[in-house]
């Protein structure tokens, strides 16, 4: 286990901060980009398949917002879509990019996923051949850096630098400004203090950061990569290392300064963080759905018979495989060697497992909580035998991994609470058991400071202490690199009636999109705009008697606005009704149970109710009549035999379908839902629909 390492200001560091350059880039410039199959759906898949069905419906909000929000995987698909199209066009293809073209523009006011299309549109065979040969040699460069991360040979570092500087030099030659760009950043990596140590070249770092900055303005891309270089090269140039190191001035006295540099206001700050297994489950309140010992409702990993294998699906790509090797014997294989590394531990009960993820410059520390089911596991109320046996054996996986480190006077700690694998990323989305149809589970990662027993949601705002910083994630989280800023804020007090969150979260609209509040943060301050509920948790009981429910948004979701200096009011809870849906098949009404979810006074659904699944009862009228039918009783899931007969554990989230004998009535008709006291919300009663 590593150590927190002391923190040290952007200009003792920011000629050896690892700027990442893969983030857009998996493969060869040219080929086309195929991401590997997983147990389940890669980020970047899942990314394309929200932003196709955003196009589909126009959905611009969400267009712009997957754009905003996931720059990198955006940019992803622009370069894939338009390599494909060079190398093999189709009329699929044209159609994908001219979504991301215009989704591009709108949401980021440029020209770069235009001027990607036109640049490998219009390559010739000629041009073709010469972009493949600088590819392999790209390829070669960067597995290469990848390898002496490892070793760390200064000499191979600095023949690196020199054949990058090469390659940038031809790909710009060629007009390919973004992998002359790519090339300037992997070249900076290789003569920075982080490579070379005392023995940095800053002035050569000076050159890559200046014209990687360049090449990318020339396709007119401002992401998070270029602010990296920019301010880089920013605090570069005020040091003095923009231009040549052997010219002398007049007195015959070397232009350039000390090593040190000169003292100047630096534009921001990188902190670097340790690794660090946080295992106290339960013992910190966190914003999330899974912070408790109801290891049924964990992320899982299946595997089936001795020699099977399963990758953690939150991770993607950077898994590990876990291998089945006996009855009661499971081992991470870290290297991919197809051999164990790492024991499991499966002892029925709650245990850290620790390993990597990620090659080269990225590899970095990771782990979780780890347990396997029982032969009296609970779910729903119905006891049901998970304890593994020859055919099959689930894991279930607790996130436990952070990264803890010093800003300022003030510790700090980020959980990777969406187990991607990435210390302070945004969202990430996946469907679970207990959501109603077209909705998906949001997890964010947390932030801990100070050792509090309170952690609030990770945010690309936040205040620490008394100071306000804007934070951008450098080597996957490992690094942050703060900017201190000054904002003017206001509050919001929630007002809730019905029960008691354990906590709420609301996002930014606009400026603070990538920004996220819980409102029961003692003191919360918030930057003043409009904010929108993002997710929350209404909760009640403890252990296994648990009850809880993940608060969503509801189809109009509209924002409170906060003003400098006041305080709004955000009301939500109940009094509390029912979202549903009807078939009208004629001489009867179907409702459809899994579509059934409770909603609120702001038009939030509390959906994956936990313990606390809706058993209402419903009553038909037809349409405009006062008095409606004798309420009939929905039934529920009560036993394992029905979920396995159904091969879906869905089911034991929602009620079983009802059927309303219309008695010959011909004219439309209406339903109405009601439960007179449920064990988490109490009396919920819907409208006539």
């Amino acid at each position: 286990m590593s150590a927190p390492r002391i923190l040290l200001p952007v200009l003792a560091l920011v000629a050896g901060t690892q700027i990442p350059t893969h983030a857009s880039q998996p493969a060869t410039p040219l080929q086309p980009l195929t991401p590997s199959p997983t147990a389940q759906r890669h980020p970047r898949d899942l990314w394309k398949d929200n932003f196709l069905a955003a196009v589909k419906i126009g959905a611009q909000s969400e267009i712009k917002r997957l754009m905003k929000n996931e720059q990198e995987l955006a940019i992803y698909w622009i370069m894939d879509t338009a390599k494909r199209i060079s190398i093999r066009p189709s009329d699929a293809l044209e159609v994908e990019m001219t979504a991301l073209r215009k989704g591009w523009k709108t949401a980021m006011e440029s020209e770069f996923a235009d001027e990607i299309y036109t640049y490998y549109s219009l390559l010739d065979a000629v041009q073709k051949r010469q972009h493949t040969k600088l590819d392999a040699r790209y390829e070669v460069a960067r597995s290469r850096y990848g390898r002496n991360v490892a070793d760390n040979k200064p000499e191979v570092y600095l023949v690196l630098y020199e054949e990058l500087a090469n390659v940038a030099m031809q790909f710009k030659d060629v007009g390919d400004h973004y992998w002359c760009s790519q090339s300037w950043v992997l070249a900076y990596n290789c003569v920075n203090r982080n490579a070379l140590g005392d023995d940095a070249d800053l002035y050569k770092a000076c050159i890559a950061m200046k014209e990687a900055v360049a090449a990318r303005l020339k396709v007119d891309l401002k992401d998070h990569t270029y602010n990296e270089c920019a301010a880089t090269y920013g605090v570069l140039k005020n040091q003095g290392y923009d231009g040549d190191p052997n010219a002398v001035t007049p007195e015959g006295e070397p232009a350039g300064p000390a090593p040190s540099g000169p003292a100047v206001v630096e534009p921001s700050a990188v902190y670097q963080m340790g690794f660090e297994l946080f295992t106290d489950i339960g013992g910190v309140d966190r914003p999330s759905y899974f912070n408790d010992e109801l290891h049924g409702l964990w992320q899982q990993a299946r595997l089936t018979t001795k020699g099977s294998t399963i990758r953690i699906p939150s991770l993607g790509e950077t898994s590990p495989a876990f291998l089945r090797t006996g009855s009661a014997e499971v081992w991470v294989d870290v290297d991919n060697d197809g051999k164990g590394d790492v024991a499991v531990p499966l002892r029925g009960k709650i245990d850290p497992l620790e390993f990597t993820i990620g090659e080269g410059a990225a590899k970095r520390q990771w782990g979780c909580l780890l347990t396997t089911g029982t032969s009296s596991d609970m779910y729903q109320g119905i006891q049901m035998n998970m304890n593994p046996d020859d055919n099959q054996m689930m894991l279930y996986l607790n996130p436990a991994a952070s990264v803890v480190g010093q800003i300022g006077e003030h510790s700090v700690r980020v959980i990777d609470e969406n187990m991607d694998g990435i210390y302070g990323s945004t969202p990430r989305v996946w469907n679970y058991d207990g959501l109603t149809a077209d909705r998906s589970h949001p997890r964010i990662d947390s932030v801990v400071v100070d050792g509090a027993k309170y952690a609030m949601p990770w945010s690309e705002y936040q205040k620490i202490g008394d100071k306000w910083y804007r934070f951008e994630l450098e080597q996957e989280g490992m690094a942050l690199r703060g900017f201190e800023t000054e904002i003017k804020t206001g509050t919001i007090k929630l007002n809730f009636k019905g029960g008691k969150p354990s906590w709420v979260i609301v996002q930014g609209v606009g400026k603070y999109e990538n920004s996220y509040f819980d409102l029961l943060q003692k003191d919360l301050e918030l930057p003043v705009g409009n904010w929108k509920l993002f997710c929350g948790e209404l909760r009640k009981g403890k252990k296994v008697q648990t009850m809880k429910a993940l608060i969503l948004p509801g189809a109009t979701n509209h924002p409170w606005t906060v003003v400098e200096g006041g305080e709004t009011k955000a009301e939500l809870g109940g009094p509390f009704g029912f979202d549903f849906k009807v078939d009208d098949e004629g001489d009867k009404l179907t409702v459809n149970g899994n579509s059934i979810v409770v909603t609120g006074q702001h038009g939030e659904r509390y959906e994956r109710a936990w313990n606390c699944v809706a058993r209402p009862e419903a009553a038909w009228r037809k349409e405009g009549d006062r008095k409606g039918s004798k309420p009939q009783k929905f039934k529920m899931v009560s036993s394992q035999e029905q979920i396995t007969a159904a091969n879906s554990w869905a089911i034991a989230w929602f009620p079983v379908d009802l059927d309303l004998d219309k008695k010959g009535v011909t004219e439309a008709a209406e339903v109405q839902l009601t439960e007179k006291k449920n064990k988490l919300f109490g009396k919920i009663s819907s409208e006539w629909k």
